[in-house]
């Protein structure tokens, strides 16, 4: 899922590294910085000391809580499979 904030402008100079590529991305046209899927906390970190500007900077963290549990990584995912297969034997 994606989701996006208002922001009437990037900072000038800002790019944003490869790694997030297709992740993140801002629509001039339409002043909104969107970013795909699950932010995680090395994500919003990564992306607030990109730049200074404080409006950039509330945006990404406007990003960052706008994160459902749906766009979450499972959390007990490895515990449950542990779970079955200890109850298979």
């Amino acid at each position: 899922m994606e989701h996006g904030v208002p922001l009437d402008r990037l900072p000038a100079g800002l790019h944003f590294p490869p790694e997030f590529e297709g992740r993140i991305r801002y629509d001039a046209d339409r002043r909104r910085l969107a970013f795909l899927g699950f932010m995680s906390r090395a994500d919003f970190d990564t992306l607030s000391r990109l730049s200074p500007d404080w409006p950039y900077r509330r945006a990404v963290e406007e990003l960052f809580r706008s994160g459902t549990a749906d766009d979450a990584p499972p959390r007990w995912g490895l515990r449950r499979l542990l779970a079955s297969v200890s109850g298979m034997s």
